[in-house]
């Protein structure tokens, strides 16, 4: 329950949350990734609520600040889901923010949900793999299998971000 509670509250707080995730994972297992997925988005979705129908005009003001944020918001407006979808895999801007900005955008609420649902769980699910493989490797002798799954995980994500870089970067430049 208390896992269910963090999760559905990092939603509205623009912190990272890969460390916690990792967290989860070590004491855990895996397995908590599905508590994870699942209150993340239900925190997700009250969270674009809140911006879209609670506090849209000081969500708006505050993200007018960053430029950048708006290519985003352009992006989703014309491309919807996509955008979303390449977001939540792998972008370094934390899920808060972009619940936020999401909400200030013209993408429908299933599309938005069903997006955050499906493009968050690969990332919650080799977060919290690598927070149980680094526990089994503390109290085993793998180590050697986590440096490779930690390896890989560190370039997917790396090549998720690259890309949606380059897809936002298309539309203005990034700073």
């Amino acid at each position: 329950m208390a896992v269910c509670l963090i999760f559905l509250a990092m939603a509205f707080i623009a912190l990272p949350r890969t460390p916690l995730i990792c967290a989860a994972g070590a004491a855990f297992g895996w397995k908590v990734a599905v508590v994870i997925i699942l209150s993340g988005t239900v925190g997700a979705i009250l969270a674009f609520l809140t911006s879209r129908y609670v506090a849209a005009d000081w969500f708006r003001r505050k993200l007018e600040r960053k430029p950048n944020f708006g290519v985003v918001a352009q992006a989703v407006d014309e491309e919807g889901w996509r955008i979303v979808a390449l977001m939540r895999l792998g972008v370094p801007l934390p899920g808060a923010v972009q619940n936020y900005l999401f909400g200030l955008t013209k993408i429908d609420i299933s599309s938005y949900s069903i997006s955050t649902l499906v493009f968050t769980a690969p990332q919650v699910f080799l977060y919290s793999f690598l927070g149980a493989t680094g526990r089994a490797s503390l109290l085993d002798e793998n180590l050697g299998i986590s440096l490779v799954t930690m390896a890989l995980i560190i370039a997917i994500v790396t090549l998720i971000a690259w890309r949606v870089k380059a897809v936002l970067s298309r539309r203005a430049p990034l700073a």
